[in-house]
């Protein structure tokens, strides 16, 4: 995580550049009360980072502040739309028991501020749960897996039912999935291997079963979860909302393989830790998501899968197909 070097632009981002000037943030940052420090003048702006950029749709940043009894930081997100909904969920959230005080919880939301388009929320410190399961041993990889199921329960049991709703039987129809499908006539190679988990995905809707919709992430990974002193965090709401509960741990699996397979070069690398995670969830949570878990694993395979000239390495996209008719087809075996 560097300073940020000019020039950064993004015509869609239209709060980006007075985000970047500190003096003009600071102005926009008065009369938000963040814990020992309250906005008031140009200089309380130390500085502002860069972390993350995705062009045209939003830039995460880190601003530097400073404070009577020294520095703190918060989370800076800018969007190209207004998403003045995250805000809005992240306090039904907060309030539903997973504010900065609870063992699970979430970033404290400060403010957003409209005018920039820019979501403003505590920083939490400490190490990411997926750097654990990269460079840990079996015991603290297991621990890891504990915390983010039980977070993961604890959520879908009490989290507020509002936001978007995506049903398990539209889930092939979504804009996302529809990408898929038209990426699969050119994919080359991988073609026939993309053409058939989606045949097989669509088949599968039809014997998908009815679940109570509950309070979703909606792309929750271990690369979400911040391991802080004394609380577990979640980071990153951009698509909240209520879902089927096995779209977040189908998910989450998923996510597992991919990472096994890129970090420590085995898509099975990591199946010890799935399975520690899985067992707790449904020791801690509902039981009956498993009955449409597959569905949503096999789902998030095949976008990996179609996502060679974005993202994923030839290999891997491969791979993740592979991995995904495995799936389906583990659930078809009595």
């Amino acid at each position: 995580m560097g300073e940020f070097v000019q020039p950064l632009t993004d015509p869609s981002l239209t709060g980006l550049s007075k985000i970047l000037d500190p003096a003009a943030l600071a102005l926009h940052l008065r009369g938000v009360c963040v814990g020992r420090w309250n906005g008031g003048t140009n200089e309380q702006v130390r500085c502002v980072r860069v972390l993350r950029h995705h062009v045209r749709h939003r830039c995460t940043l880190e601003i530097g502040l400073r404070a009577e009894n020294g520095g703190q930081s918060l989370i800076g997100k800018v969007y190209a739309t207004d998403r003045f909904d995250i805000f809005e969920a992240m306090e039904r959230i907060r309030k539903a028991g997973f504010g900065p005080e609870d063992e699970y919880s979430i970033p404290q939301p400060l403010a957003y501020l409209s005018s920039l388009g820019c979501l403003v929320q505590e920083k939490v410190e400490g190490p990411v749960a997926k750097e654990i399961l990269r460079t840990g041993d079996e015991q603290s990889r297991a621990a890891v897996a504990e915390r983010c199921a039980r977070w993961l329960a604890r959520f879908h049991a009490l989290g507020p039912k509002a936001g978007p709703v995506s049903y398990s039987h539209d889930h092939l129809k979504s804009k996302s999935m529809r990408r898929c499908s038209r990426k699969v006539a050119k994919s080359g190679g991988l073609a026939v291997k993309a053409a058939r988990l989606l045949q097989r995905l669509e088949d599968a809707v039809s014997s998908l079963s009815p679940a109570e919709m509950c309070a979703g992430h909606g792309s929750y990974t271990a690369g979400h979860v911040i391991l802080a002193q004394g609380r577990t965090v979640v980071i990153d709401w951009d698509w909240h909302g209520m879902a089927d509960p096995a779209r977040d741990v189908g998910r989450f699996l998923y996510a597992l393989r991919r990472w096994a397979l890129q970090q420590l070069g085995s898509i099975r690398a990591l199946d010890g830790v799935a399975e520690v995670f899985l067992k707790t969830y449904l020791a801690a949570g509902q039981p009956e998501v498993e009955r449409n878990l597959r569905f949503f694993e096999a789902a998030a395979c095949l976008k990996a899968g179609t996502r060679v000239k974005d993202e994923a390495p030839r290999q891997l996209a491969e791979a993740m197909l592979d991995e995904g008719l495995r799936v389906l087809a583990r659930e078809a075996t009595p």
